[in-house]
């Protein structure tokens, strides 16, 4: 039994060592054998070792040679962005889409195929045609398939616990997908991948905390803590969409009244839009006959006083849903995006405001909160964020290069 439990102790070992030298590589871009040594505090004969075993397994690479102002110049290590590939799938209500992806996060090929209806024997033979498509147009090693979907999702088992648009319920697309393709395979929501790309791949990222929050006909929140997605013990963190918000509100289809996407999702702030315009004939809204969130916008910055209404109504239950988020989480930066990104400062000073006075001042105060459009690839570059983590250990570093 010791015998098995050293020889287990000296693989974790290993394993780590492994991800440890191939994650600092990948965060760092270039960088040579000793200052990996230094970084990781692993010795040199071990970073040696490890190095080898990457570059054995074509992961990483020799790039030449760096610069110093005495001794020898090292040689510098990194990382072949396109050693693999990975299969990431987006799925929403109208279409699926896919793309082949690198280690980078760069698409390197991308599909669509339009869902004909959303009954779920069709959208699950969508999903396969879609992954088909591109695991035979693959031309590296497939790491796994990374795939977001809307409703609520065991990611541990990968199992889609309900999605109504769907009818889905216990469905195990982890399972079913991984005796097709037999590759590790990875589930989220569309919310929680959302965040996983604006956390991972951001340019700007000094926190291991993030919360994103995707206002569309639904509204849902990507939570990443400690660097690693959130999804609480029965998988539902995030389903702020049904925290209710305003008493004696208007009845949800979950069956509560006064839910937040009763009173801040998209189109309700459009039908808000056009009911306070439908008062005020002197509304630039009055004259629009199917007003967009770029339209409502505009007209705000113009001192259109409905829609200025109509945005002020939706930032404040938005706020009242993010000071919950903050008071119980204390994240210092929350995202808002989705179909109300056009709306920018305008939505996101009324949530700040709310934000103000409904926590602690000193939580609001430390606070940001960005109203931003995402790049629309974000779903399928987030999709891929998990197999990155779990399979090679690329979780993100906060450190400057």
């Amino acid at each position: 039994m010791d015998h098995l439990l050293e020889k287990a102790t000296r693989r974790h070992t290993k394993d780590h060592n492994n991800r440890l030298v191939l994650r600092t590589i990948y965060e760092y871009g270039e960088i040579s054998r000793a200052e990996l040594a230094r970084i990781t505090q692993l010795t040199r004969t071990t970073v040696s070792e490890v190095v080898g075993d990457l570059i054995e397994r074509e992961l990483v690479q020799e790039v030449g040679h760096g610069s110093i102002s005495i001794g020898r110049t090292p040689m510098l290590l990194s990382v072949i962005d396109n050693a693999r590939q990975m299969l990431a799938i987006s799925v929403t209500n109208d279409e699926i889409a896919g793309a082949l992806v690198n280690l980078r996060g760069s698409l390197v090929r991308r599909v669509t195929h339009a869902l004909p209806d959303r009954a779920g024997d069709t959208v699950l033979a969508t999903i396969y045609a879609v992954a088909d498509e591109l695991t035979a147009a693959a031309t590296k090693p497939l790491l796994g398939i990374g795939i977001n979907t809307p409703g609520l999702i065991d990611t541990s088992s990968g199992t889609v616990l309900r999605t109504i648009n769907f009818g889905w319920e216990d469905l195990p697309l982890r399972a079913l997908l991984h005796t097709r393709y037999g590759i590790p395979i990875y589930i989220a929501n569309d919310s929680q991948t959302l965040a996983l790309a604006r956390y991972r791949f951001a340019e700007t990222q000094d926190s291991p905390n993030l919360v994103v929050v995707k206002v569309g006909r639904g509204i849902g929140a990507g939570i990443v803590l400690g660097g690693h997605l959130f999804a609480g013990d029965g998988y539902g963190a995030g389903e702020i969409g049904h925290m209710v918000v305003a008493e004696h509100g208007a009845l949800c289809k979950c069956g509560n009244y006064g839910c937040l996407e009763t009173v801040a999702s998209s189109a309700v702030i459009l039908a808000r839009a056009r009911d306070l315009a439908a008062a005020a004939p002197q509304s630039v809204l009055h004259k629009v006959d199917q007003p967009t969130m770029s339209i409502l916008a505009a007209a705000a910055q113009n001192g259109d006083q409905a829609a200025n209404a109509a945005i002020a109504e939706a930032g404040y239950f938005l706020g009242i849903a993010v000071a919950n988020i903050v008071g119980v989480l204390n994240v210092r930066h929350i995202v808002i995006t989705g179909r109300v990104a056009p709306l920018g400062s305008l939505l996101a000073d009324v949530v700040q405001s709310t934000l103000a006075r409904r926590v602690l001042p000193v939580l609001a105060r430390d606070t940001r909160i960005e109203v931003v459009a995402l790049d629309p690839d974000a779903p399928l570059i987030g999709a891929i964020a998990p197999l990155l983590t779990y399979e090679l250990g690329l979780a993100r570093l906060h450190t400057n290069s």
